[in-house]
């Protein structure tokens, strides 16, 4: 049995559960990034379907889902905390959610944020008569007893809903929001009433403390009535080596210099001196920036922690990406869309032995208007998201040509389907060419290849445009794209660091190498935007830099190969034509005057590389 008793009085209300939560200073955490719920729901207090079907699916199972989708992303019977943004629910589905989580079969902690709702129907619900084996309500303020610090039955609140579920027991608590978020909130709902207290969920092994979005913005230095000022008091006299979470349920449009302050006040002062985390369950906001310090957070939905814990920050995953501040490390959830990803928590310390995340974000499902996507799967690879948020971050000149943006439309809808050429070949074909090379999808923002990523794409988008050509679906081939009539590939090249020189020798090596291969017609630039055009004639010692096979063997085109040496080898054809002659198509475009000189000049030029 779980004993959940309450402590009411003063500025923080300390609820006492009787249940250990983590393993080794570790905690499975499931975020859920959910739309963005219409805001006549929000001020009719009505239900949010979409919301519900993913949480039940998540939770129980339903739909295409045959079991709890939560039991596939999180193996294993160790407690999970899964957290709902701000607004996510209405009062209406409380009945649901609270079936859901009853089902689990595993230890339970679901913090989800619910409202617009009248305080009456929130007294009611938590006075409601519940019989043997229901779940237990529990306000997390006292409402009429000797400490009563009570809310208004006539006006609505901002609420936040905590299940406390072990299999055959389960508490739900309720707490409220305790400051209004200025722009939209206090605006569109005036009549709002927020709580006077914080809530602090004390377990056996660690201090959670649930709070709803702006809650968590007022530093304690500037407010030493805010909600940080009183974490920060809460955790007087607690064991330093004692673990604590700040869980925020948020909904907030886009990147705001406000909440990288909140985040770091929380790690670096109030809960400095003690293994501490910040985990954010915010609606999916697909809104990008250029500036990558600003873009890193993407929808802030992730686990932060404390920079001097972990300095070189942690590795980013298919699922997370990382988050590196002067005080803040951590990952966020690297999708942008709706999103439900779980991975383990960690407190420290950190290293090779005991790990190195913050946040090992290991699983994700898209959600849907349905609920959870089916069936579950393995998490994707980065390249496609980070290509496509990549063109949409750089988008070029407004005054370019349309088809710079009709063709970038085209590679986000090609990689979104994972046909062949895949994100990965697409992207590592035009940083490294036909040689050697595997480019990293979380560095195309770095200054070092940032404009050679850029050049490339807008190639790419400009060639994908033209009449007669279409991606190439061979994996095993070079090129991008391909034209239908002559077969010829087209491989767009902007290389970051090799000069034209060294681009020849490779395109050299690979022209020297045996088996079959259409005709290859190389788009390319060297780091300093130059490239000698036509055909590639062989030089000595082109292959000076390959790599032996094997290190005590003989390597490179002495190596050992099964294979008939009376067969005829055919000779790989190629030819470069500068990726500038792109570039005028797009760069060169007059709107309202005949473009078709442009395009006629570059697809003759294209045509005549190779007899």
């Amino acid at each position: 049995m779980v004993n959940v008793s309450g402590e009411f009085g003063g500025r923080v209300n300390r609820i006492l559960i009787d249940l250990n939560l983590t393993v080794e200073s570790k905690l499975h955490v499931c975020l859920a990034q959910l739309a963005k719920p219409p805001v006549g729901s929000i001020e009719t207090d009505a239900s949010r379907p979409a919301a519900v079907a993913a949480a039940v699916q998540l939770l129980a199972g339903g739909g295409a889902h045959a079991g709890a989708a939560l039991g596939e992303m999180a193996p294993g019977n160790e407690a999970v905390l899964v957290v709902f943004p701000e607004f996510a629910f209405g009062s209406p589905d409380w009945d649901a959610l609270d079936a859901a989580i009853r089902q689990s079969a595993r230890p339970l902690i679901v913090i989800a944020g619910f409202g617009a709702t009248t305080g009456k129907w929130v007294v009611d619900w938590a006075e409601a008569a519940t019989g043997e084996g229901a779940t237990n309500r529990l306000l997390g303020w006292d409402q009429t007893g000797a400490v009563a610090n009570g809310i208004s039955g006539v006006r609505r609140v901002n609420g936040g809903w905590c299940w406390v579920h072990v299999p055959g027991e389960t508490h739900c608590i309720a707490y409220l929001k305790t400051v209004a978020e200025q722009n939209v909130e206090a605006v569109l709902l005036p009549d709002l009433q927020f709580g006077r207290w914080i809530t602090h969920l004390r377990f056996n092994d660690i201090d959670l403390f649930p709070l709803i979005c702006a809650d968590m913005l007022q530093l304690p230095g500037d407010h030493p009535d805010s909600a940080q000022a009183r974490i920060a008091e809460a955790l007087k006299g607690i064991a330093g080596d004692r673990p604590a979470m700040v869980v925020g349920s948020l909904l907030q449009h886009g990147y705001n210099i406000n909440w990288v302050r909140a985040i770091d006040s929380l790690l670096v002062h109030v809960l400095a001196g003690r293994p501490g985390l910040v985990a954010l369950a915010n609606v999916a906001d697909d809104h990008v920036c250029v500036n990558e310090a600003e873009d890193q957070w993407r929808s802030l939905t992730g686990v932060f922690g404390k920079w001097d814990e972990l300095t070189k920050g942690q590795a980013n995953l298919p699922c997370g990406r990382r988050v590196s501040t002067a005080g803040v490390v951590g990952a966020v959830i690297r999708h942008s869309n709706p999103m439900v990803t779980s991975g383990v928590a960690d407190w420290g310390p950190y290293g090779p032995v005991d790990g190195k995340f913050v946040w090992h974000a290991e699983m994700l499902c898209p959600v849907d208007d349905a609920g959870l996507a089916a069936p579950l799967a393995l998490p994707p690879q980065p390249h496609a998201c980070e290509i496509a948020r990549f063109l949409r971050r750089y988008p070029g000149d407004a005054a370019w040509s349309p088809r710079l943006v009709e063709g970038s439309a085209t590679i986000a809808a090609h990689i979104a389907k994972g046909a062949p050429p895949e994100a990965a070949q697409i992207l590592n074909g035009l940083l490294h060419g036909p040689g050697p090379g595997s480019a990293d999808p979380d560095a195309l923002h770095e200054m070092a290849q940032q404009q050679a990523v850029e050049l490339g794409f807008h190639g790419l988008a400009t060639l994908a445009t033209l009449d007669g050509i279409e991606w190439q679906g061979d994996p095993s081939k070079q090129g991008q794209l391909r034209q239908n009539q002559s077969g010829r590939h087209l491989l767009i090249w902007r290389d970051a660091r090799k000069t034209k020189a060294q681009m020849r020798a490779v395109l050299s090596v690979w022209q020297q190498q045996g088996g079959g291969h259409p005709d290859l017609v190389v788009l390319a630039q060297s780091r300093f935007g130059d490239i000698d055009e036509g055909a590639v004639v062989e030089a000595r010692r082109d292959d000076f830099s390959a790599a032996p096979a094997a290190a005590a063997g003989v390597g490179g085109g002495l190596a050992p190969e099964a294979a008939d040496y009376t067969a005829p080898r055919g000779r790989r054809r190629l030819s470069v034509v500068s990726l500038a002659h792109v570039a005028s198509v797009y760069a060169d475009y007059q709107q309202g005057a005949d473009n078709a000189l442009l395009v006629g000049a570059l697809e003759a030029r294209i045509g005549a590389a190779l007899p």
